[in-house]
C-alpha cells in the first residue's frame, strides 16, 4: 500500500493538471478488484489529509494555494468562533455563521479567504473532509415525530437531516447521541440517532455527558461483565501455593475516606541494624485478568479509571475493583510485594519482589490517621498507634531524602467539589496534604522506584519526565518578574535553581500562582518504553506499579513481572511485549491528558453551576493572568473566572506587553499578576463552562 501511495503522489507532483479517478487508474496501471480497492482508499486518505483536492466535477488535483482554498484543522472556542490553522503556518478566523456544519477538531477546506492582518485571515468553511468525532450530543424538545433536535453545545452550529421515523420514541428533555456524516444536502448534514444518553433531569446526567464528550465509556460490554462475574469471589488454598504468606503481619491500607478500590497495603518494622523494612503490597489484578480476554482488552481501551466530581468510571468492573482485587480488611488477598530495606538516610539498600498473600487488618482513612498522628484519640486505632508513628518516622526520612536530591514539588493542590445531598455544589476546597497522605505518597514512590530499578532489563513501561526547555522557563520567570512578583535571581537554570525558587515562594500569598506559571513551562510527564528518567522527581529509574486497579501502565507492568516471578522467563517474547507496551504507553499518555481535561471541565461545570446562583455577589480574589483582553482571577473560595477589559469599570485600560500589566488611561492604576482584587460575579453558564466577573468602580485595587 505504501508503494502505491508513493506512486500516486509522484504522479501528481509531476503532472499538475486535474484528472478523474478512472483516468488516473489507467495512467498508473491499477488492475484487479483488490488493487482498485486499495487505490480508492489511498485517494480518500490523500484528500482527507489535504494533499489532493477533489472538486465538484469529479476531478483530483494537487492541493496548492493556487486553487484559492486552504486546508487545516478547525478549533472552535466556547463563543462559537472557529480558527483554522493551516499547514502553511497562518490562521483563518471563521465566524459562527460561516462554520457550515464544521465541528471542533474536524479537517476542513476553507474558502472566501480575506486578509485581515499579517498571517491572519478570515474565511468560511467550504467543506468538511473528516470528522474528529462522528457523534455529538443533541437535546430533544417536544415528543415523538414532532420533536426538534438542538445541539447541546450552542457553539456546534450545525443543521442535520434525519429520518422522522427515528424520532418516534423520543421524549422531551432527553439528550441523545447523534452520528453526523460529512455528506451535506442543501446545508443539512445527514445524521442518524445512535443512542439515548439520558434525561436532563437525571441526577447523573452531567457525568454521562462528560463521558460521552471525551469518549470514555461508562458501561462495560455484556461479554466483559460475564467474564468478571465468573471470577472467584474469594482466595482459595490453590491460589496461595508458592506465595510468601504475610498474613501474620500487621498490614493496613490507608486511603481516601470514600474509596472503594484499595490496591495498596503497607507495613513497616525497625530492623536490628537500625534500618527500616518497608513492605508495599499491591493487588495482583493480573492473576485474575489474563491476556486475550474481554476484561484485558477493555482495560487496554480505557487505560485508566476516571473520577470527575466524586464519581467513578472504573477501568475494571466494580465486581473486580471493589471485590476480589480490592485489599479489603479481614479477607485473604493476593498481592505482589515490594520488600525494601531503607537506611536512616532514606537510601533503599536492598530490594526483594515476590508474590504474596496478605490479610489487611484495617481499612484506614487519611482523615483519621492524620488525627491519630496529631495525638487525637480515634476509636479503633488504639493498637496501631506505634505502627503509624513508625510509618511517619520512615516517611519523614524519605521526604528529607527527596528534598536533598532537589525533588521539585509543583503540587498546586487539587480542588475538591463538595456537594449537598441533591448533588448540588456548595463549596470548593483545596485538598489537604496531611501526614497520612505523605506517608502513602513516599512509600509508593519508593516502591515504584525500586521496581523500575530491579526490572530495568525487562520491557516495562516507565513513567518519564524530560527536562524543560530553558527558554520557556526563563520566559515564565520574566513574566513573573515583569509583573512585580520578585523571583530570586538565578545564574544557571537547573533543578537546583528551580528548587530554590519553589522554596522561596512557598509561604507567600502568590505562591500558588507562581507554581502554576512555572509548571506551565515544564514538559508533561508521559509513559514510555524508553527510560528518560524523571526530571521533577530527580530519579533515574521510575515507573508506575502501585495502582493496577485503576492504571493500565501498572497492570501491564505487573503482567510482565509475573512471568519472572512465576519462573516463566523462557516465555517472555521481548519484541512482542515491547511492541504492545509501546502502543499502550502512547494510548495511556493520550488518555491521561484527556482525563485531566475532563476532570477540570467537570470541576468548572460545578463551579459555573454554583455561580449561577450567586450572580451580583462580591468575591475577593487574586489575579492569575493578564492578557490584552483582560484578566483571569481566582476567588478565595477557589473559583476561577475571567474579567474582560470592558468590565473593569473604574477606567479604560491598556495592556503593556513588555511588563505584562494593565494600565488605566486616566487613573494610571496598574493591575498585575498576584494583585488582590474585589470582583462582582456578572454571568455564569454551567452549560458553556464560563464564569465572568467585573471590577466595580468603588472598589480600589489591593496590592
Amino acid at each position: 500500500m505504501a508503494e502505491l501511495k508513493e506512486l500516486v503522489i509522484k504522479y501528481f507532483e509531476k503532472n499538475k493538471s486535474k484528472i478523474s479517478k478512472d483516468e488516473l487508474r489507467k495512467k498508473i496501471n491499477i488492475k484487479g478488484e483488490q488493487q482498485t480497492a486499495i487505490f480508492n482508499c489511498i485517494l480518500n486518505e490523500l484528500v482527507e489529509d489535504g494533499c489532493l483536492f477533489f472538486d465538484e466535477n469529479g476531478y483530483y488535483k494537487l492541493f496548492t494555494s493556487e486553487i484559492g482554498l486552504a486546508y487545516g484543522e478547525i478549533k472552535i472556542n466556547k463563543n462559537g468562533t472557529g480558527f483554522v490553522h493551516t499547514k502553511d503556518g497562518y490562521t483563518i478566523l471563521i465566524e459562527n455563521s460561516d462554520l457550515n456544519g464544521a465541528l471542533d477538531g474536524d479537517k476542513v477546506i476553507v474558502s472566501s479567504i480575506n486578509a485581515r492582518r499579517k498571517d491572519f485571515y478570515s474565511g468560511e468553511i467550504y467543506k468538511v473532509l473528516k470528522r474528529k468525532k462522528e457523534f455529538i450530543t443533541f437535546g430533544v424538545i417536544g415528543n415523538g415525530k414532532n420533536a426538534t433536535l438542538i445541539p447541546y453545545n450552542n457553539y456546534n452550529n450545525i443543521n442535520i437531516l434525519i429520518n422522522k421515523n427515528e424520532l418516534t420514541n423520543l421524549i422531551d428533555g432527553e439528550l441523545i447521541k447523534v452520528k453526523i456524516s460529512t455528506e451535506c444536502t442543501d446545508g443539512e448534514y445527514e445524521a442518524t440517532i445512535d443512542s439515548v444518553i439520558g434525561h436532563r433531569d437525571d441526577p447523573d446526567i452531567d457525568i454521562k455527558l462528560l463521558a460521552e464528550k471525551y469518549d470514555f465509556p461508562i458501561e462495560f460490554s455484556r461479554e466483559t461483565e460475564i467474564e468478571a462475574e465468573k471470577l472467584p469471589k474469594e482466595v482459595t488454598d490453590s491460589d496461595i501455593a508458592n506465595r510468601i504468606d504475610l498474613r501474620d503481619k500487621e498490614i493496613v491500607t490507608i486511603d481516601c475516606d470514600n474509596t472503594k478500590d484499595r490496591d495498596d497495603a503497607v507495613y513497616v518494622e525497625k530492623l536490628p541494624n537500625g534500618n527500616y523494612k518497608l513492605l508495599v503490597n499491591i493487588s495482583s489484578v493480573d492473576y485474575y485478568v489474563k491476556k486475550d480476554t474481554k476484561l484485558y482488552e477493555e482495560a487496554k481501551k480505557r487505560c485508566t479509571s476516571h473520577y470527575p466530581n466524586n464519581a467513578c468510571i472504573p477501568m475494571f468492573p466494580h465486581i473486580i475493583s471493589n471485590g476480589i482485587c480490592s485489599l479489603n480488611p479481614n479477607v485473604d488477598r493476593l498481592t505482589k510485594t515490594c520488600d525494601m530495606e531503607i537506611d536512616k538516610n532514606g537510601n533503599i539498600v536492598d530490594i526483594n519482589v515476590y508474590n504474596s498473600v496478605i490479610k489487611s487488618r484495617k481499612a484506614m482513612k487519611y482523615s483519621e490517621v492524620n488525627k491519630v498522628l496529631n495525638n487525637e484519640v480515634i476509636s479503633g486505632y488504639e493498637q496501631y498507634i506505634d505502627q503509624l508513628k513508625l510509618m511517619k518516622e520512615l516517611s519523614d526520612i524519605l521526604e528529607k531524602n527527596k528534598n536533598e536530591r532537589n525533588y521539585l514539588n509543583f503540587d498546586v493542590g487539587d480542588i475538591d467539589v463538595i456537594q449537598d445531598k441533591n448533588n448540588k455544589p456548595i463549596k470548593f476546597i483545596k485538598r489537604e496534604i496531611g501526614e497520612a497522605e505523605k506517608i502513602i505518597e513516599n512509600f509508593m514512590l519508593a516502591a515504584n522506584t525500586s521496581i523500575a530499578t530491579v526490572y530495568s532489563w525487562l520491557p516495562i513501561i516507565y513513567r518519564t519526565h524530560e527536562a524543560p526547555d530553558p527558554i520557556k522557563v526563563k520566559k515564565a520567570i520574566n513574566i513573573l518578574n515583569n509583573s512585580g512578583i520578585k523571583i530570586p535571581k538565578i545564574n544557571n537554570l537547573n533543578e537546583h535553581s528551580i528548587k530554590h525558587i519553589l522554596n522561596n515562594i512557598k509561604n507567600r500569598d502568590e505562591g500558588e500562582i507562581v507554581k502554576t506559571i512555572l509548571l506551565s513551562s515544564m514538559k508533561r510527564a508521559k509513559y514510555s518504553t524508553l527510560n528518560f528518567g524523571h526530571y521533577a522527581l530527580q530519579l533515574k529509574n521510575y515507573c508506575h506499579f502501585t495502582s493496577p486497579i485503576r492504571r493500565i501502565s501498572d497492570f501491564i507492568n505487573h503482567s510482565i513481572i509475573s512471568k519472572v516471578l512465576e519462573g516463566n522467563f523462557d516465555s517472555i517474547d521481548f519484541d512482542t511485549i515491547e511492541s504492545e507496551s509501546l502502543n499502550i504507553s502512547n494510548d495511556a499518555t493520550f488518555v491521561e491528558k484527556m482525563d485531566k481535561d475532563m476532570e477540570n471541565e467537570a470541576r468548572l461545570m460545578s463551579m459555573a453551576e454554583y455561580m449561577e446562583d450567586h450572580i451580583g455577589e462580591e468575591f475577593e480574589g487574586y489575579i492569575t493572568d493578564i492578557t490584552k483582553n483582560g484578566m483571569f482571577i481566582i476567588t478565595k473560595n477557589n473559583i476561577p473566572g475571567k474579567v474582560k477589559l470592558t468590565d473593569i469599570l473604574d477606567d479604560n485600560y491598556n495592556f503593556d506587553y513588555n511588563r505584562n500589566i494593565l494600565i488605566g488611561r486616566n487613573t494610571k492604576n496598574k493591575y498585575r499578576i498576584g494583585n488582590k482584587v474585589y470582583a462582582i460575579s456578572k454571568e455564569a453558564s454551567k452549560q458553556n463552562r464560563t464564569i465572568n466577573f467585573e471590577i466595580p468602580k468603588q472598589k480600589k485595587l489591593k496590592i
